[in-house]
């Protein structure tokens, strides 16, 4: 005699494996089919890009090197202002009321 536990528990058990090798299968077949873009599509950033590049309008890495080597710090003058113009922007944000 069996009772209606063991049924349940039966039960469960082979409805779990079966939901398991269920996914698995799915997740299988989704891994082996790739998903890619046809060589025609192409983004509207890549088509941008492209060209820009054949326009020449990108600067080249010589030049870009070029730029940042000519490009000065900032001096201890200029974080200062910096620094002065975002108080008065946080002051004004805050105002006081004297009264």
């Amino acid at each position: 005699m069996r009772s209606p536990l063991v049924h349940a528990l039966f039960l469960s058990l082979g409805l779990t494996f079966a939901a398991q090798a269920g996914h698995a299968a799915a997740i299988s077949k989704a891994a082996n089919s790739k998903v890619s873009m046809p060589a025609e599509k192409k983004s509207p950033i890549e088509k941008a890009l492209n060209q820009q590049k054949t326009e020449g309008k990108l600067p080249s890495d010589d030049n870009l090197k070029v730029l940042t080597a000519i490009k000065a710090p900032p001096t201890q003058t200029f974080f200062a202002s910096q620094n002065q113009s975002f108080t008065r922007f946080v002051q004004s944000l805050f105002l006081q009321n004297n009264s």
